[in-house]
């Protein structure tokens, strides 16, 4: 017997209207037109790397179950979203996993699951089941639960002991545990209530929120054990796990994650350049990554997640390959760029070669990325305007920039790429791979722009000028937080972006304090934003 996950749709639709575990809470009053903006009772699947933390915490080892499974679906670039389905293929690759892991894990860490089990007695088999469901499932179980759960275990081992029964009876519950939709599924549904209302949520549906927001991943047995006690409802309890949670060292692999989804790097291990215009590239860009993943922990650690230091630290992250391929004397966690025109995550060779085509640089990605990422304006599609795209035609004897002039002479172009084309060619002193250069098709770059941004007309003399203006820039402060607000909520609702002011709480914060990520997490967490849903039709 397994609890199949395409019963999700019917448990999720009986949790949205009797809570899912927990103290209940009751719902409030109806919102009315003068209360805040409120995030939205929902159930959201877990990303792949959140399920495979998941399955990793009941089965007690690290299984790199992620790869096996169908890629997330992305909204706004992120992949913790509502938008994530249970579609068959994920289901099938999650049944598969879930019976390979469940096999591995009884055969090599039986003793450790269940200490007990060479007794293979009743209250062992009742043991086995209430401590992995409630591991799995965030919760406590209940009567039910645990009775489903025996039932599962009884008819693989059979009520008798046998040789092999309890293995058999562990392997079955397992298996039913890492595709059940209490696992596969993160609540934030409270108690239910009608449509207007406003709900809290339950303590363990607010320990397992803080967790995945901070770390990524399930809570840990402090963390229930504050949810059991009814703390959590409490700011300062909720602070004070946060901060605890946050000093974990495996935390860094969340920040990480959002570092590298926002700047659309992550991908950067599937993506092919010519091999005889780039022939070292495949061999360097795992390299690439490692540098951008070990500047985030450096900037996490040291800067508080700062995006002035993101995007203008003037130190690389590197190993002797990456130290040879930007020709730096030294490498380390803190290689000085002295001397250089780089600085922080833009003229990292992860970010200019992710956003740059097979065969040449792209002047508009590049552009894009610095519109959308970090000014947050949005660019109409080509598609959204009516407009066919046509790229320039292939050139030997022209540069990039020059073949581009085509946008700025074409009216239906010129008001969408007289901005993103001029913040692109800044990057031109690099090529799709991410090396510097001072010739196209032999001919001189021209890495100058003048762009009217936000009203102003700012000049450029390269990226290495954008980066440190970008930096400075409070549309920028406020561009990033509305990017973390985004992946660490899992939300992309425009409804909420008005929070964001309120949730930033910079200016009653000390100034050292204002571009700090996690102060600015502290303060999500405080507030009544974290813990009340409306409910919505």
């Amino acid at each position: 017997m397994r609890l199949a996950l395409g019963a999700c749709r019917i448990v999720l639709a009986l949790l949205a209207v009797c809570g899912c575990g927990g103290s209940p809470s009751s719902a409030l009053a109806p919102t009315s037109g003068s209360d805040p903006v409120r995030l939205p009772a929902r159930f959201r699947r877990l990303t792949n790397a959140e399920y495979e933390r998941a399955l990793d915490d009941v089965v007690g080892a690290p299984e790199h179950v992620a790869d096996r499974l169908p890629p997330d679906v992305r909204q706004d670039g992120y992949t913790p979203n509502a938008e994530q389905a249970v579609v068959s293929a994920w289901e099938s690759a999650v049944d598969a996993v879930a019976h390979d892991v469940a096999h591995r894990a009884v055969v090599e860490r039986l003793e450790k699951l269940a200490p007990c089990a060479k007794s293979d007695t009743p209250d062992c088999r009742a043991e086995f089941v209430d401590t992995l469901g409630a591991r799995a499932w965030r919760r406590p179980i209940d009567a039910a639960d645990h009775a489903t759960l025996l039932a599962a275990f009884d008819a693989a081992a059979g009520k008798d002991a046998l040789p092999g029964g309890f293995a058999k009876g562990a392997e079955a519950v397992l298996v039913a545990l890492l595709e059940s939709p209490s696992l596969v599924y993160l609540t934030e549904l409270g108690a239910g209530g009608p449509p207007g209302s406003v709900v809290k949520l339950t303590p363990y549906e607010i320990a397992s929120l803080l967790s995945f927001t901070l770390r990524g991943g399930p809570p840990d047995g402090a963390l229930l054990q504050a949810a059991a006690s009814g703390a959590l409802i409490l700011p300062d309890a909720r602070e004070a796990q946060a901060r605890r949670l946050l000093a974990m060292s495996d935390t860094r692999f969340q920040f990480r994650r959002f570092v590298l989804e926002w700047l659309e790097v992550d991908g950067l291990g599937r993506t092919v350049k010519s091999a005889e215009l780039y022939p070292g590239y495949d061999a360097v860009k795992s390299h690439m990554l490692d540098e951008t993943t070990a500047f985030a922990d450096e900037v996490m650690v040291y800067a508080g997640g700062s995006v002035a230091a993101l995007l203008d630290a003037r130190f690389a992250s590197v190993d002797p390959d990456m130290a040879r391929f930007y020709g730096l004397k030294t490498w380390g966690t803190r290689a000085s760029l002295a001397g250089t025109r780089r600085a922080g995550v833009l003229q990292q060779a992860s970010f200019l070669a992710a956003h740059a085509h097979e065969d040449g640089t792209s002047p508009v990605k590049r552009g894009d990325f610095v519109l959308r990422r970090l000014l947050c304006v949005r660019v109409p599609r080509p598609a959204e305007v009516g407009i066919e795209t046509v790229f320039p035609p292939p050139s030997t004897a022209k540069t990039t920039r020059e073949r581009f002039a085509v946008h700025s002479e074409n009216p239906g172009c010129r008001a969408c790429h007289e901005r993103l084309d001029a913040l692109g060619f800044t990057f031109e002193a690099f090529d799709a791979a991410g090396a510097l250069r001072a010739k196209d098709n032999g001919r001189p770059v021209d890495t100058s722009a003048r762009v009217d941004v936000g009203g102003e007309t700012e000049t450029f003399g390269d990226s290495f000028d954008l980066a440190d203006w970008l930096a400075k820039n409070p549309d920028v402060g406020e561009c990033y937080k509305r990017q973390a607000f985004r992946y660490f909520t899992g939300q992309s609702d425009p409804r909420v972006e008005s929070e964001l002011v309120a949730l930033a709480g910079a200016a009653a914060r000390p100034r050292d304090r204002t571009t700090n990520l996690f102060e600015d997490l502290i303060d999500y967490v405080r507030s009544d934003l974290f813990v009340e849903r409306e409910v919505r039709p």
